[in-house]
């Protein structure tokens, strides 16, 4: 406003200047008219030309400075508006329960962080620059009526009118908008998936489809952009025609009609030169916004999604305290299903007990919602019916944030940085020591192949850990778990892509865990299911049946016993040895058998 209100003065500066200059009289000396109150400005009542000039150097001067201010102090705020959205939707997308998290494609949620975050960007921006315009058109507004309130009115009537006559051009960059949101989120997910799969893709040689798929994409793309650009550009023709127009009708009326003086033809003429481009520049940031907002409505679109969903924890119930694992987690009549809607449940009435201090087992078929039973006993989900008790305390809302400070996850798909040995590993505890970094190392059975490498811990991993095997990558995971110093330790099928040398090594380790803390190892293999102490076998989400290892191998008819003479049977086949019982079994069928008679 300030800088707006400068220009406007050394424009009204130029009329008197203009009229000296062009009469020549008076030494080019200006009499001014009766002052009033400020009449102590100008005591003579006259100012001279060089006097006129200098302030209008001065006017200039003070604005540009207004001016290099505002746009510092805009582009500051440009930077936390923007940065503030991303902040505050990465939250949401942390904060929120992992049961809402599993069902949305990581390649949208990072379309939305980077993509759609730096179109609000472009939005704000063109929505800033709306508001510096109407300050503008406003002040000059205000000059022009000072000059001449007729033509004013005229031009602002006309220029509303082409505004409004331009009004299906921004109808069409706002449908632009939803379907550049839409095209990008395509691509995205195209990228993602071939980066992701990058391997298989090529194990396959399915590159070409790809490919194929990406151009179709980015060729519809470059057809609704030049689609948009036409309809956007004609109306700039457009514009620009019909300013001309009224130009050529301004200059007629006020030389015939208005007989306005030389001077005042100049400054108005000036005026229109300056407001002329501004009514173009918002038709052209409108459609920006309109084209933008989109991007704008699915973030907080995203936001309020992922808020309801926010997992915070509430006041804790007195005398609750902190979970302590000292004898035994029971899972009692739970039911879970990622469709709260949903009667079908993963988990079906479940009741189970895992023993503190020991090594348990959760084996079943696959899908019968280990994983998923896995994720609850880590406080990742909550069942929808029944409780899940920690030396009977339930692991209620209020309690499963608390409760995963003191568990630990090695998954099968092991994440790893692409940095150094010692800073994945400080990913579960930043403030670890070296010496505790060598410790859980050599628990897991890592120590040996770190020392090997020149930089030790120091030792950058790839992408993904690419520098190093399946099996290592598992046991820097294992280490990584245990620097936690978890009270439960969940091993999601942690082993099953490893070979049996590989996985001769991780059991070891695991096995070396006994009685220090309490370890669930969900397993398909049988031998990762020997060194264990308890056996827990799920199918379509039911129990069907526990005990100790021991005394469900023996058992005759029992999951674990079928599940151990189906492998042991299929290792002597794949080696050319009879069965054990002189024919293979099946682990379907004797697992049929199971359920069937079990209770």
């Amino acid at each position: 406003l300030a800088g707006s209100v400068l220009e406007s003065l050394s424009l009204l500066l130029l009329i008197p200047i203009l009229h000296l200059v062009g009469s020549g009289e008076n030494g080019f000396v200006l009499t001014l008219p009766d002052l009033g109150p400020l009449h102590w400005l100008v005591p003579d009542g006259s100012i001279a030309l060089p006097t006129v000039l200098v302030l209008l150097v001065l006017l200039i001067a003070a604005q540009s400075l207004f001016v290099r201010f505002k746009s510092v102090y805009l582009a500051e705020f440009l930077s936390d508006f923007v940065n503030q959205n991303r902040i505050e939707l990465f939250e949401s997308i942390g904060c929120a329960r992992w049961q809402v998290l599993s069902q949305v494609r990581a390649a949208d949620l990072e379309h939305i962080l980077n993509g759609e975050v730096e179109r609000i960007q472009g939005a704000t921006f063109s929505l800033i620059v709306l508001l510096q315009t109407g300050i503008i058109l406003l002040v000059y507004a205000c000059v022009s009526l000072m000059i001449s309130p007729a033509m004013t009115f005229a031009a602002m009537i006309l220029g509303a009118a082409m505004f409004l006559a331009l009004r299906p051009f921004r109808h069409r960059a706002a449908s632009f908008g939803a379907v550049v949101s839409d095209s990008r989120r395509n691509q995205f997910r195209t990228v993602s998936e071939f980066l992701g799969g990058l391997k298989v893709a090529k194990s396959f040689n399915a590159e070409q489809s790809y490919f194929d798929r990406l151009r179709r994409i980015l060729e519809q793309m470059k057809i609704d952009g030049i689609d948009y650009v036409r309809a956007s550009t004609f109306a700039k023709a457009i514009f620009q025609t019909s300013s001309a127009i009224i130009l050529v009708v301004f200059v007629y009326v006020s030389l015939t009609i208005s007989d306005l003086s030389v001077g005042r033809i100049a400054v108005l003429l000036l005026v229109f030169a300056r407001v002329a481009p501004r009514f173009m520049e918002i038709q052209s940031h409108v459609q920006q916004v309109l084209t933008n907002l989109p991007a704008f409505a699915a973030v907080e679109s995203f936001k309020r999604r992922f808020d309801a969903e926010r997992e915070t924890p509430r006041q804790r119930k007195t005398g609750a305290g902190n979970l302590v694992l000292e004898r035994e987690i029971t899972v009692e009549n739970v039911s879970f299903s990622y469709d709260r809607s949903s009667q079908d449940h993963i988990i079906k009435n479940l009741s189970c007990t895992i023993p503190a201090g020991k090594i348990t087992a959760l084996i079943g078929p696959s899908g019968a919602g280990k994983s998923t039973l896995a994720d609850m006993l880590l406080g990742l989900l909550a069942p929808m019916r029944g409780r899940i008790l920690i030396d009977g305390v339930e692991l209620d809302a209020d309690a499963l944030r608390d409760w995963r400070n003191d568990v630990a996850y090695v998954p099968q798909d092991v994440f790893l940085l692409h940095d150094t040995i010692s800073s994945n590993l400080r990913m579960a505890a930043p403030e670890a020591s070296e010496a505790e970094l060598w410790h859980v190392l050599r628990l897991a059975g890592a120590a040996e192949f770190v020392e090997q490498f020149e930089k030790k811990l120091d030792t950058v991993l790839g992408d993904r850990g690419t520098r190093l095997s399946g099996g290592e990558r598992q046991r820097i995971a294992l280490a990584r778990a245990l620097l936690r110093k978890p009270q439960l330790l969940v091993l999601d099928e942690a082993t099953s892509a490893l070979d049996w040398k590989n996985q001769s090594l991780i059991t070891d380790s695991i096995g070396a865990l006994r009685d220090s803390m309490t370890v669930l190892t969900v397993a398909h293999r049988p031998s990762m299911i020997t060194f264990s102490d308890w056996v827990v076998a799920i199918q379509d989400g039911k129990l069907v049946e526990m005990g100790s290892y021991e005394t469900l191998k023996n058992r005759q008819r029992s999951y674990l016993s079928a599940l151990l003479a189906g492998e042991r049977a299929g290792f002597e086949k794949d080696n050319g040895l009879p069965d054990a019982d002189g024919s293979a079994r099946s682990i379907h069928s004797t697992a049929q058998g199971v359920r069937q008679t079990s209770s």
